[in-house]
């Protein structure tokens, strides 16, 4: 059985023309659950270590991945928007 891989996340992702929503009625808007949210209430973190990309929801649970995956407690190559 081969080994699973992570998947790798390009740095840049390809662009491609906006297409306009023809299908959706106000009504359906309406009722759509959906919340506008900020880095307060939606903490990311992101291992960019050795190319890793693996998403976290605190700087703890970043480190326990880094130290039990990477065998690393360097604090550097991490991608967040809450510090």
């Amino acid at each position: 059985m081969a080994a699973l891989t992570q998947p790798k996340l390009p740095s840049v992702l390809p662009s491609r023309p906006a297409v306009q929503d023809a299908s959706t009625t106000p009504e359906q808007i309406k009722t759509e659950v959906a919340k506008i949210t900020d880095p307060g209430q939606t903490p990311i973190f992101i291992c960019a270590f050795d190319k890793c990309n693996r998403l976290f929801p605190s700087r703890d649970r970043l480190m326990m991945h880094r130290k039990r995956d990477h065998e690393s407690e360097e604090q550097g190559d991490v991608i967040t928007w809450n510090e």
